[in-house]
């Protein structure tokens, strides 16, 4: 089947404009991506359109009225998170408004698309027992759960945002006295982190179950499927076990909704609260200006009394002994970038 223009101009955009042309980094390019699969989602399972079907003339301020609370109400996405999706749609329609006529009145209708007002509360995060409680409920017995028992330990003690944790490979792990591993934040700036001897021997772990010794540019965490795993994937892991959690622990986890963040926030409230000065916290997430990191103190220091005898203790603990064409999901040039 043919596919539609907005198909063909949404192909070109991510296979050379924003890489070639723009420059943009791979989290940006996945950021993109990212909301792209979502609105395809939507267009399925709400409109009975398949991708390869989705045209310009699909887009009206009443669908993306509903796109947004689809997001908001089905998925439980912030404001913050919305808006970044409905700019990421905003940017390809800008792209493509200046190529063909047929797509000027959906830039003018996504670009005027009413976005949700973000509002500045204090974020979600897991106190040091919830965070010991989650990482204890993947079943090391089971081998997807001993990937996700792997995969959130790192994820917490690397302070990683998920991108960067999906785009970790094996040679970006070296081994020590002190283990350290390499991330690609914003603008693709690397950074080293540290990682306690607990996490490192859960990865040494994994890299022997999975073969993977060796394998220097191989993704250090794969999907079910065997490719490159993907924000959507981290994103499904944190909400499967804080279901778990809640239902186990009902007076714990009381926040309303948790995301793949509420990890590096709770690694960096987790470090104020054991008297880690805010400038190495800085520095360990990765951020420009230590303004960004004394949120953290402001909600750390609630809770210093309380935890202090929790300094030096790791949150995590090893485990016990013991597929695509045209007419898939997604398009192709999607179902790639999954699998780099």
């Amino acid at each position: 089947m043919k596919p539609t223009l907005l198909n063909r101009q949404l192909a070109a955009y991510f296979d050379t404009h924003l890489p070639e042309v723009r420059h943009c980094s791979p989290n940006t390019i996945e950021s993109y991506e990212d909301a792209f699969r979502l609105l395809f989602d939507f267009m399925q399972e709400k409109q009975g359109i398949p991708h390869y079907k989705v045209q310009y003339k699909d887009f009206t301020p009443a669908l993306l009225e509903d796109f947004t609370l689809w997001l908001t109400r089905e998925h439980n996405y912030s404001g913050a998170s919305v808006k970044a999706r409905l700019s990421a749609l905003t940017s390809f329609m800008k792209y493509a408004s200046r190529r063909e006529m047929a797509a000027l009145h959906a830039f003018t209708v996504v670009a005027g698309a009413e976005k949700p007002k973000v509002t500045h509360m204090p974020f979600p995060y897991f106190t040091l027992q919830e965070m010991r409680i989650l990482l204890r409920l993947p079943n090391p017995d089971k081998k997807t759960e001993k990937r996700d028992l792997v995969l959130l330990s790192l994820f917490y003690e690397s302070g990683a945002r998920a991108q960067e944790l999906c785009n970790i490979k094996v040679g970006d792990v070296r081994f020590g006295p002190t283990t350290k591993v390499r991330l690609f934040g914003k603008g693709n700036k690397a950074r080293e982190v540290p990682i306690s001897n607990d996490v490192a021997n859960l990865v040494r772990y994994h890299l022997k179950e999975n073969e993977l010794d060796g394998k220097r540019n191989e993704p250090l965490f794969l999907s079910q499927l065997g490719g490159k795993m993907t924000t959507a994937c981290v994103r499904n892991l944190v909400d499967k076990y804080v279901s778990k959690a809640r239902e186990a622990n009902p007076k714990l986890f009381t926040e309303p909704k948790y995301s793949p963040h509420s990890f590096r926030h709770s690694k960096a409230v987790h470090m104020v609260e054991s008297g880690t000065q805010l400038i190495y916290i800085r520095d360990f997430l990765g951020h420009v200006s230590v303004q960004s990191t004394e949120v953290y103190a402001r909600i750390g220091q609630s809770a210093v009394t309380k935890m202090l005898t929790e300094r030096g203790k790791s949150a995590a603990q090893p485990p016990e002994p013991v597929e695509k064409n045209e007419n898939g999901k997604y398009p192709n040039f999607l179902e790639r970038s999954k699998r780099k």
